[in-house]
Parts: C-alpha cells; structure tokens; sequence
C-alpha cells in the first residue's frame, strides 16, 4: 500500500460548490453567451468611495507596500474594527484579541485550528455557508450537520438548544452557526441567540459565531445580535467577520475574526505559518472602508429593495422559500415542482436547463447534506435589480421547461 496517498482531512473536504455544473457553464460562457450570476454572494454595489479612492491612490514609491507588513496586522486596521464594534455595543481589545485575516476563510481556518484536533466534532447548523465544513475538516475535526435555520422559519416556537442537542455526542468540541443565514437569510431572534448560549454554557462548547452578514437585517435592529455579548460567552465565542459582505469588498480578501486572547495568540502563529501577512494595500483599503460608518446602511437598504423585487419576481412560481429576514440570499426549494413531474436528478434537471438559459444558482447539497435533493441558492445582489428579474424569469422558463419535458 502506497504510503502517499492524500490525508483524511483532504478526502473530507468536498469539491467546489459548482463541480457538477461547471462544464456547462465553460461551454456556454466560450461562446460568448450572458451568464447571468445568480449562484454567487457578491453584490453589484459600489464600495465605499474612500476605498476606491485608496485602492486608486497608491504611491508606487511607498516602500511599506511591496515589503513584508506586520503579521498581527495594522494596527490602523486592528483599531478601526473595534470601533466599529464598539458602534454595535461590542468592546474588543484591538491589540489583543483581533485576528486580520487573508478574507474571513484565512481567519475563520487560522482560529479554528488552534481549538480543534483530529476527531473533535463540530456541530454545523444547516443549512451553513458552503466553506464552513472543509475549514473544520482541513483542522482534522469532524462537522456533523444540524438542521436549524429551515425549521425555525417553519416554527418559530423550537428550542434552538433542543435541535442542537440532536447532534451532541461525547466528542463535540464546538457549535459553528450563522446569523443572518447564507443561504436562507434567517437571523435568529436575542431569545434564539440566548438559547444557543445556553447549550455552549451547559456542555462546555466553544462556539464560532459566523457574522459576516451582521449589518444586514432588514426588521427590527440595527444589527444581528451578536452571542459574545451575552454573560458567559465572550470567553468561548470565535466570531467571524468579513468586509467582503460588510463593505463590498470580496476583491481584497480582508476578514477578521474576534476571540479571547489566548486564542487569538495562538490563531496569529498560524497565520504567520500560512500567509505570513495580508496585504498592506490592501489593508488601508479596508481602513478607509471602515470609516464611511454609513455605508452598511445604504447598502442595506438596497439589498432589502432587491430582496422584495426578488420575492414579488417570483409570486406564483412552483417553489418554496422563506422571505430572507438578512444577507443577499433566497433559498429556493423546488420540490413543489419535483414532486409534480419527478424524475432521476430532478433538481439538477432544473439547474442544467437554467444553465442553458444563462442563469446560474447554487445547487443546495453545498449548504447542507438535507437540500441536496431540491433546494439551490439565489443571490439578488450580485447583479442589478434588472439583470436579477431577467435572470428570474429565466429561471421560471426552465422550471416550465422541466414540467413540460423539453430542453
């Protein structure tokens, strides 16, 4: 038996989130057709203006941007997050118990490392955003998936602890859950956050609490309650964070993660051993970003305009969703339109033929092992309101075209 084969934490981690689809997609997008991306979460607004600016503005002659920076981060940068969450009423030390990370996957990875070892268990609430498993089972540690989100919509009554407790086992290290949702939008209520606690608390669980969409609820607060500030939780809550979704930013990989220090410590060293540092260009992008402290509301506010021209785009059409209370996500489940025609690879079925019309979504067996049959991810920001309703109603057609049979 050859002795180089691959690890196991390599085999567990599961292929690109499009894999099935791709080759479809190359065809299509070789012969110049419009491809409308409705599978991936970014957002066709503008940055902050500052941040272009920034980003436009560089000095080539500035030595500190092509030489190693510090591998703890800016301290411009470190500063600037705590601020912002001291806006939403969270105190953090910036010299201690901030983690810069390469976007929020380099921090989330980097954290998550120095808490788990091979064969701890991490409790994934699902559906969960699509990366989240390979980060633990790349740390060696085991996600065992929860369904959460789905249910509460459905009935809002359920003890968020008691589901939870159905993936308990003697070697659960950790509860991984995100609020507002990606892919479903859901963001769990103070009392919903407290239960959560309550089970950390009870069995002795550190918690990664993936907030990245936490600027974007579209009822009630301001901001997505956030677990770290409950008692008894900011010394076992990892909390992740990402300009990508906060400022629209995905292009320049800047995340962060906040955490007790001894976390953060240990989380710094494997940062060093991974990325060494992030850009320093691209750090002060994020330093202007964070400074335009009312962009996360405008944006806000767009996203609920298109999240409403989704939903009404898609009145009467035979699937089923929950009206996203946050994020930039619909998560669709065709199974009202499976169960009418059925077939082998029903949903797949749906998705080559929107493929073919141009429009692209996430299949849902990226989100969860329980949507793999009939669910997929729609994102109604990730190109204008105008190019979402074509893409929509494109979508509508190759449903149609399902039922009917035809191509």
């Amino acid at each position: 038996m050859t002795k180089r084969g691959l690890s196991d934490a390599a085999r567990r981690i599961r292929p690109a989130v499009f894999a099935e689809l791709q080759a479809r997609i190359d065809r299509l997008a070789a012969r110049g057709e419009e491809l409308i991306p409705l599978h991936i979460g970014d957002t066709h607004v503008a940055p902050p203006a500052e941040a272009r600016r920034a980003l436009g503005g560089f000095d080539p002659d500035d030595a500190s941007l092509h030489r190693y920076g510090p591998t703890a981060g800016l301290a411009l940068l470190r500063e600037a997050i705590a601020r912002v969450l001291a806006r939403r009423g969270i105190d953090v030390d910036p010299a201690s118990e901030v983690l810069v990370g390469n976007g929020g996957t380099h921090a989330l990875f980097c954290a998550a490392r120095v808490v788990l070892d091979p064969g701890d268990e991490v409790i994934l609430a699902a559906p969960y955003w699509p990366l989240a498993p390979g980060i633990f089972s790349a740390c060696g540690a085991l996600p065992v998936e929860v369904a959460l989100s789905q249910r509460l919509y459905e009935d809002p009554s359920l003890d968020p602890a008691a589901l939870l407790a159905a993936a308990l086992g003697p070697r659960t290290k950790a509860v991984y859950f995100i609020s507002p949702n990606n892919p479903d939008g859901k963001v769990l209520s103070p009392a919903q956050i407290e239960r959560v606690a309550a089970f950390a608390r009870e069995h002795d669980l550190w918690v990664f609490a993936d907030e990245v969409y936490a600027d974007v609820v579209f009822t009630g607060a301001a901001f997505a309650p956030s677990i770290a500030a409950l008692p008894g939780m900011r010394e076992r809550t990892i909390t992740l964070h990402s300009l990508s979704k906060s400022h629209a930013l995905a292009g320049l990989r800047v995340g962060f993660v906040t955490a007790p220090e001894r976390v953060i410590a240990a989380a710094r060293r494997v940062s060093t051993h991974t990325a060494f540092n992030v850009a320093v260009a691209m750090q002060r992008a994020a330093v202007a970003a964070l400074a335009d402290e009312s962009f996360p509301t405008s944006a806000r506010d767009v996203y609920r305009a298109a999240r409403d021209a989704a939903v009404a785009a898609l009145a009467g059409a035979p699937v089923r969703f929950f009206a996203a209370e946050g994020a930039t996500y619909l998560f669709l489940d065709f199974g009202p339109a499976i169960l009418e025609r059925g077939g082998e690879r029903a949903l797949y079925a749906i998705l080559e033929r929107a493929v073919d019309r141009g429009v692209l979504l996430a299949p849902g067996d990226a989100f969860g092992a329980a949507y793999a049959g009939s669910f997929a991810r729609l994102c109604y920001t990730s190109v204008p309101p105008e190019r979402v309703a074509s893409g929509i109603e494109r979508l509508r057609d190759a449903v149609d075209a399902y039922l009917a049979d035809r191509p």
